[in-house]
């Protein structure tokens, strides 16, 4: 019975030493908004908005730095009724310095809409109309 005590006790030392250290080690340090747009440098966009089947948008990144984890945010409003993409915050978005991104989005509705497309910072506004899945005449 004193064995199974002294084992027991034992292990519990050790656990209790090996844990913390452990813990420490797994720990994840995230990043506060405040300090990724300190570190994030200043990209040049240029954003193009087409119709067709949805939206799209070409986005380049004129600047000599890559773009990583920039959110997207696309709005489609309008005085038409306008169904899926009203608001979408998309997916994190990389591009490497002097390429172009191609992103799109479905539409579905009919009448006029006006369009909103945002990357970080970079804001680019179209308007256009809507005809079922179709987006055309995007000025």
């Amino acid at each position: 019975m004193g064995r199974k005590i002294i084992g027991l006790m034992v292990v519990g030392l050790v656990l209790a030493l090996i844990l913390p250290v452990a813990g420490t080690a797994l720990q994840k340090t995230e990043k506060t908004a405040t300090e990724l747009s300190v570190n994030k440098p200043a990209m040049q966009l240029e954003i193009t908005l087409k119709g067709g089947m949805g939206l799209t948008a070409f986005v380049k990144n004129t600047g000599t730095t890559d773009l990583e984890n920039a959110t997207i945010s696309i709005t489609v409003d309008g005085l038409g009724i306008i169904w899926g993409t009203q608001k979408t915050t998309g997916p994190y978005l990389d591009i490497k310095a002097g390429k172009t991104q191609i992103i799109k989005s479905p539409v579905l509705g009919f009448g006029p809409a006006d369009i909103e497309f945002t990357v970080d910072t970079t804001t680019q506004t179209a308007s256009g109309k809507v005809l079922l899945w179709f987006v055309y005449g995007v000025k």
